[in-house]
């Protein structure tokens, strides 16, 4: 069996180097790299069951899987032809887009984007009026910071009776946990609230970003566009395993969960990463289109005309340039 084949970067001797964990008998697939936006993380199940089940190898394929460091480096690495397919944010693809950057999203796979709030149980979070009064952590790093004065004025959220904390990445968990803040503002539902939730008591309450008019389409595919003129079939094959990948997490989250934890132990623990999953097929099945992988210009209008009136992004391009359902199989 080809398995998934993890690169990361670690410090050896005061020098980066390569660490690559794979199985021999892929010698005679074809070579694919995917680069993820960050460390290997729950969200990222379904790309190790393609792989650990034999979905990859089924298409010929031979993946190598980098990490990353945030979607902007994923998305240089992809336009510069060092690796082939980046998994990223729609934001900051349009962004990129947006700036010139040679790549066009191959595949919409999370339709909605799982930004939220998280709060402790005795903290009321039901709307954002519920922020009024309260000590928020918005990271200045973080895609809300961009879109935070839209959000408020969408929701009639009164700036001057929130007090803003703005943090860096590594410190805000422990704002929470130490209650120096009351909600932190910039958490990916589907990664970073079940980690939370693990080290808390009681039920945390969290609020949806997409529930309150900013309903902003997720991760993306996105290829460099010399590879999607090139190697079109190359791309095919690659969607056709990793939906495969998607729709067994869907219908087996725990056992998914636990092939990604047993693949990868150090990295991922089987509590958190099945409470990850479940975040992840909960937002799955709560986008539009129904069809794994498929955009539609609604989503895609929706989001960039929300980034375009949040001040994220100053012009929108044909949709064509964004995004394509070309190599999607069995696209309609």
């Amino acid at each position: 069996m080809t398995k998934f084949r993890l690169v990361t970067l670690s410090l050896v001797c005061g020098l980066f180097a390569a660490v690559s964990m794979t199985a021999p008998g892929a010698a005679d697939n074809a070579p694919l790299s995917l680069r993820l936006n960050w460390k290997m993380k729950g969200e990222f199940t379904p790309f190790v069951v393609a792989a650990e089940l034999g979905y990859f190898a089924a298409e010929g394929l031979d993946v190598t899987v980098n990490e990353g460091s945030g979607a902007t480096q994923a998305l240089q690495t992809v336009a510069s032809g060092q690796d082939d397919i980046a998994y990223v944010p729609s934001i900051q693809t349009i962004k990129a887009i947006n700036k010139g950057m040679p790549v066009q999203v191959i595949a919409t796979v999370v339709k909605i984007d799982p930004m939220g709030m998280v709060a402790k149980s005795h903290i009321k979070l039901d709307t954002p009026a519920d922020l009024e009064g309260r000590t928020v952590e918005i990271s200045p790093v973080s895609t809300l910071s961009q879109i935070w004065e839209a959000f408020a004025r969408k929701n009639n959220i009164d700036l001057s009776k929130v007090n803003v904390v703005r943090a860096a990445p590594s410190a805000r968990f422990n704002l929470l946990l130490s209650d120096k803040v009351d909600i932190l503002g910039d958490v990916f539902l589907t990664n970073e609230y079940p980690i939370l939730q693990s080290k808390v008591d009681g039920k945390m309450n969290t609020l949806r970003i997409s529930d309150w008019g900013f309903r902003l389409l997720g991760y993306t595919l996105v290829a460099n566009n010399k590879l999607i003129s090139e190697k079109p079939d190359l791309i095919k094959r690659f969607n056709a395993a990793a939906m495969k990948g998607y729709q067994f997490t869907i219908d087996n989250p725990d056992k998914a969960s636990e092939i990604a934890a047993k693949a990868y132990p150090e990295a991922l623990k089987v509590d958190t990463t099945k409470a990850q999953v479940a975040q992840l097929v909960d937002f799955l099945k709560r986008g539009e289109p129904k069809q794994l992988f498929v955009g539609d210009d609604e989503g895609w209008n929706r989001t960039l005309e929300i980034l375009q009136s949040s001040g994220v992004i100053s012009e929108r391009k044909p949709l064509d340039v964004y995004y394509t359902n070309a190599f999607v199989p069995g696209a309609k």
